[in-house]
């Protein structure tokens, strides 16, 4: 029966393979097992069909260790075999992993892994004899290292291959890094305390040294010997990383982000076209993501849930966002649509956002989650109907998801979609799609997990069907 899986941070366990994720079973109503894993801070989870056995598998994303930030976490691929997750393979040290969703990103029935990960760059992953092996060099996605919150993925140039969207912190802060002036923290025992200590650090654009970051207060109280070398406010003023900290940083780690807008990646078969989304989806750091069409017109839109407001005493809070769509037009380009019009407006720090048609009107509503205040649901009125589909795939994978669909009309065709499970941040959009039908459409294209295609006409006016992966479509309404 239908379960809710649940990250579950476990380092306060007092275990050393605590607790990683809590099963609960919603028909029978109680708690299952609960999955083992390392001691981390569980990030976001993903589902897919990876080994095409007819059950989806979970990927389980580590978001920090705790205590050691910014150490890179492990992360993993449970496989479910015999109504349980085992585990499939371990990524160690793979980073701090925020945002994650399968996708099937070069068409050949199989999900790729994608990642958003917070000091690092949008990785990706692709299946080789069974494992994940990574590709995001040879697809072009390395060189840029950012601060990335969440990733979705979908067609919005149309061409039946899907993009990604990624969410970044954003051009309105202090923070300008360059891929050669990048912004970094350096990481090790500095203080000998056995624990791991940061030091945040900049290029400074006047002298080209490398500077620290926080004042001399913050970082005196932090690291005391530093007081033992710097004698007063001006002498920190003007020193750079290496007359503070000297030899102490040959042997610290490091990590760097060396971009912070939030972009789209348009997938160019085999490489990725990065664009930068508008100036206003810079104006704050963007979690959530959103790819679906919310207006009708047959063109995949966007939406970004925006700001941050715990910020260290140095810094102001990110508050310049509303939640921004951005109204596609098919062929890759976006365009903000002001709150005043769009009617989305939510002043707090929104993280989590999902889209689902929850009154079966046709049209895709829109949620969105806030940090310590309530969740907002955006009920669409105004959007052209289009055309809801429910997948119906084996009972390991009911929802069919990894099925990638597309509308026909005629001989052009609509933006490809792809179902999928866990998505932007920390996120879940509905199984059931809303395609947009701006004329009628006259069949429906599917690649179901694995590979396998069909295509099924559509009746005249069919408002909602269903299609098994058996072969049958049934008009609901």
């Amino acid at each position: 029966g239908p379960a809710l899986l649940v990250g579950s941070s476990n380092y306060e366990d007092g275990q050393t393979n605590g607790g990683s994720i809590r099963i609960y079973d919603l028909q029978q109503q109680r708690t299952g097992e609960s999955i083992l894993g390392p001691t981390f801070c569980t990030g976001p989870l993903a589902l897919a069909d990876f080994d095409n056995d007819g059950d989806l598998d979970l990927f389980v994303g580590g978001r920090m260790l705790a205590g050691r930030y910014p150490e890179p976490a492990p992360s993993l691929l449970l496989r479910m075999e015999n109504n349980r997750f085992v585990v499939a393979q371990r990524f160690d040290r793979l980073g701090l992993v925020s945002g994650a969703v399968f996708s099937d990103l070069d068409g050949d029935g199989r999900p790729e892994l994608v990642l958003a990960c917070d000091w690092g760059p949008v990785r990706v992953f692709g299946l080789q004899e069974g494992h994940y092996q990574e590709r995001t060099r040879e697809l072009g996605l390395a060189e840029c290292t950012g601060w990335w919150n969440g990733v979705a993925t979908g067609d919005l140039d149309g061409d039946g291959q899907l993009d990604i969207v990624a969410s970044n912190w954003g051009l309105n802060s202090k923070y300008r890094p360059t891929p050669k002036q990048p912004v970094r923290i350096y990481y090790g025992d500095f203080a000998g305390s056995e624990g791991v200590d940061i030091v945040e650090a900049y290029f400074d654009p006047a002298t080209g040294k490398e500077v620290p970051n926080r004042g001399f207060r913050a970082v005196a109280a932090a690291l005391p010997f530093i007081q033992e070398k710097i004698e007063n406010f001006a002498a920190y003023g003007l020193a750079s990383l290496q007359d503070i900290y000297g030899d102490k940083l040959k042997d610290a780690g490091v990590v760097e982000a060396n971009a912070l807008q939030s972009v789209v990646y348009f997938n160019r078969g085999g490489r990725f076209e990065p664009a930068p989304l508008p100036g206003q989806a810079q104006w704050a750091p963007a979690f959530g993501v959103c790819i679906a069409d919310l207006d009708g017109d047959g063109a995949e839109d966007v939406f970004l849930s925006q700001n941050f407001f715990a910020v260290n005493p140095d810094d102001w809070r990110h508050d310049a966002g509303r939640g921004l769509l951005l109204r596609g037009n098919g062929q890759g380009r976006l365009d903000p649509v002001p709150g005043q019009v769009s009617g989305i407006a939510v002043y707090g720090e929104q993280r989590g956002c999902a889209v689902c048609d929850y009154d079966g009107d046709g049209r895709v509503d829109l949620a969105v989650t806030q940090n310590g205040n309530a969740t907002r649901l955006f009920h669409n009125r105004r959007a052209q109907p289009g055309l809801r589909v429910r997948l119906v795939g084996p009972p390991g994978n009911p929802g069919a998801v990894g099925t990638s669909l597309r509308l026909l009309f005629g001989d052009r065709k609509g933006p490809l979609r792809e179902v999928q499970a866990g998505s932007g941040y920390w996120s879940h959009n509905s199984l059931i799609q809303v395609l947009a039908t701006p004329e009628p459409a006259t069949g429906i294209w599917l690649r179901w997990p694995g590979g396998k295609t069909a295509t099924f006409t559509l009746p005249a006016g069919a408002k909602e069907v269903s299609i098994a992966q058996t072969g049958a479509l049934k008009v609901l309404r």
